[in-house]
């Protein structure tokens, strides 16, 4: 663990924004920093795993934002539809077929995983939700959703790696989804549900994990500190080599000052498969995370 730069672990519950949380360690972390925030936003229904960085490791949100996949557990409700994706808007519409009720309520599990992955693996292509945080114009779309402005934004590229159907007990249907950074689940499950043949809108959504960093792991509620009282973070603190498994080297105190002082070294060896390496000491420290750039070693961020 670096002892001013360090990423914890949180398990964030149901009915608290992303920056409740962040508000909450702000004021009763008990241990000074400068810089604080998260990688990736829960929506206030959702619950499971964010990482709060502080200080200089704020800086590696972009990292795990662009390298790391999200696995999410969507349990939802099939033949109702509501404009937020979720229960916390009514059901604006339900689907009164024959067809749900006399083919979709009798198809088994395995039959719908088969369907879905046959649909949906691979790339996907997806506009953010209008109840999102994604913005517009300097304002989140959720905010213009409320004032009843429908923005529509132009689609993007994601993956979806994994698909499992966990659970179908009609209507009710959970489902496992490892994804890309930036895709909706709710707008996933009810594409989903459309692809179907019905409507669909999620009860509850779980991040279980961020790249290999899970909710087995993470600092529940009642594990997080509470203002003076003493507590020891280092159980929930992350291991920047475990968040992002880029290949380490070790350096002389030399070396990683002339890092610190943004300089560069040639690398010692062949690195041409390599994007990113990690710097530490024979203490095995972290110090820097290094591009490699014609076989030199530049420093991105120094800790």
């Amino acid at each position: 663990m670096n002892q001013d730069n360090f990423i914890l672990n949180v398990y964030k519950p149901a009915g608290m924004t992303s920056y409740d949380v962040i508000r909450y360690f702000k004021r009763n972390i008990g241990i000074p920093f400068k810089k604080i925030g998260h990688f990736g936003t829960l929506d206030p229904f959702a619950e499971g795993v964010l990482l709060i960085a502080f200080n200089r490791a704020t800086r590696l949100n972009n990292f795990v934002h662009d390298e790391l996949p999200k696995t999410y557990l969507a349990k939802g409700i099939l033949g109702v539809f509501t404009e937020t994706g979720d229960l916390t808007s009514e059901i604006s519409k339900r689907d009164e077929t024959p067809y749900l009720n006399e083919k979709i309520a009798h198809f088994p599990k395995e039959f719908i995983e088969e369907m879905l992955r046959k649909q949906f693996l691979g790339v996907y292509w997806q506009e953010p939700h209008k109840y999102s945080a994604a913005k517009f114009e300097g304002r989140k779309l959720y905010e213009w959703a409320r004032e009843g402005q429908d923005i529509k934004k132009e689609k993007k590229r994601r993956e979806i790696h994994k698909i499992e159907v966990t659970r179908y007990e009609f209507p009710y249907l959970d489902i496992r989804f490892e994804v890309s950074s930036g895709t909706y689940i709710r707008s996933l499950f009810l594409e989903c549900a459309q692809y179907l043949g019905t409507l669909g809108t999620l009860q509850n959504l779980i991040r279980e994990k961020i790249g290999s960093v899970s909710i087995e792991q993470s600092m529940k509620q009642d594990q997080w500190p509470v203002r003076e009282i003493p507590i020891n973070i280092k159980p929930y603190c992350l291991d920047f080599l475990r968040l992002l498994p880029y290949p380490a080297q070790t350096f002389d105190a030399i070396e990683i000052q002339k890092l610190k002082n943004g300089g560069t070294l040639r690398s010692r060896e062949s690195l041409e498969s390599l994007s990113f390496l990690w710097s530490h000491d024979e203490g095995k420290q972290i110090h820097s995370l290094l591009q490699v750039k014609d076989s030199q070693l530049c420093p991105v961020i120094n800790f």
